[in-house]
């Protein structure tokens, strides 16, 4: 029976976006971890454990509710918005089928790709997408978000907000 290790980063793990810096540097460890812990295995000989890095990109749940909040602007969530389901499905999926990465959701393939071979135009694309996002949101207050304790807003898995859109 195979031993499999799910750790949830981001397609941010791989590539990175401004105003998010302390969320893609965590991301990058996730996938470093991962990495390591893939090399670790395969060079002691074990088999039958497989280390999966899940890579969702956008989804339509409660974490742009939850995030900390110091812009002085609404936090936005990017376009795609994608249906959360499909992150329990690759997480289901990696244990019935394992691989070393899963990106969930068409765009953070793209994203990573044009990252890879034209890194220069994807980060001005990444740079002017997010500012926008980010930056010229409405006015909003500052908020702590969920850091320093939960909140009671946001529960649900699916938010709703790509029926919105």
């Amino acid at each position: 029976m195979s031993k499999i290790g799910r750790n949830i980063a981001s397609e941010l793990g791989r590539e990175s976006v401004p105003y998010y810096a302390a969320y893609t540097a965590s991301k990058h460890g996730v996938i470093g971890l991962s990495d390591a812990l893939r090399q670790e295995v395969k060079q002691a000989g074990l088999e039958n454990i497989h280390v999966c890095a899940i890579m969702p990109t956008a989804h339509d749940t409660p974490f742009f509710d939850h995030v900390a909040n110091y812009s002085g602007h609404q936090v936005e969530p990017p376009t795609p918005l994608h249906d959360p389901e499909n992150v329990a499905e690759a997480i289901v999926a990696a244990a019935r089928d394992p691989s070393d990465e899963d990106i969930v959701g068409w765009d953070g393939t793209i994203k990573i790709a044009m990252k890879r071979f034209l890194p220069s135009a994807a980060d001005a694309l990444m740079a002017r997408t997010m500012h926008k996002t980010q930056m010229d949101a409405p006015p909003a207050p500052n908020s702590p978000g969920a850091v320093s304790s939960p909140i009671e807003e946001g529960t649900e898995v699916d938010v709703g907000r790509r029926t919105r859109r």
